[in-house]
């Protein structure tokens, strides 16, 4: 069983943005006092770029770990009270991240998916991800990546990276190797792109 990154985007209440610690307790205080069977580590957090959107990422030890827990009374209660939070239908997007704690705790992570054009294979794309991958090492104010395909998706690669700051991103971007890499990703691939501030989440 391999581990898997969930990774709920949203759009949020208005009562959510005043008070997001509140309603998160409320939520953890209806879905049980116990911790989550499977659950390894919690992030929440906003959209930097438009903060009425928000980000819950949950790193699980196994996609069946995740499915189980859906089972689960607890679940089923916090739907409930989940309502005081969405202001739409949260999108779930699973991936095999490695590693991705150090990138998740940055101070800013960078969320973006390339998603493949029609008629382009995903072998077309791999290696340009994995250039990218390797020319990110050694970047200024670079946290790491990690990369993966979307399970249920199979034109979807999906990327995490960590950085000082959405600044320090565009200024590695703007030019030079990794915007030439970027480049021909573009040619073969939609490319989505938001950056989020997260914090650790004690479940």
């Amino acid at each position: 069983m391999a581990p898997v990154t969930q990774i709920m985007y949203f759009k949020t209440s208005s009562s959510y943005l005043q008070d997001p610690s509140r309603l998160i307790t409320e939520l953890a205080t209806t879905s049980s006092t116990d911790k989550i069977e499977g659950l390894s580590k919690t992030y929440i957090g906003f959209e930097t770029e438009d903060p009425s959107n928000a980000f819950w990422v949950f790193e699980w030890i196994s996609k069946s770990a995740h499915d189980a827990y859906h089972q689960t009374d607890a679940f089923k209660a916090t739907q409930t009270a989940a309502r005081q939070v969405f202001a739409s239908r949260p999108t779930h997007t699973f991936a095999g991240f490695s590693n991705a704690s150090q990138i998740f705790s940055a101070p800013v992570t960078e969320f973006v998916t390339f998603t493949l054009k029609r008629g382009v294979s995903m072998s077309a794309l791999q290696p340009l991800v994995k250039q990218l991958q390797a020319k990110l090492q050694g970047t200024p104010k670079f946290y790491g990546s990690s990369w993966a395909p979307v399970m249920d998706k199979p034109d979807v690669f999906h990327g995490v990276l960590g950085w000082e700051s959405v600044q320090a991103h565009w200024d590695a971007v703007s030019s030079g190797p990794l915007k030439e890499i970027i480049d021909e990703v573009k040619k073969i691939a939609d490319l989505w792109l938001v950056h989020a501030i997260l914090t650790p989440y004690k479940v």
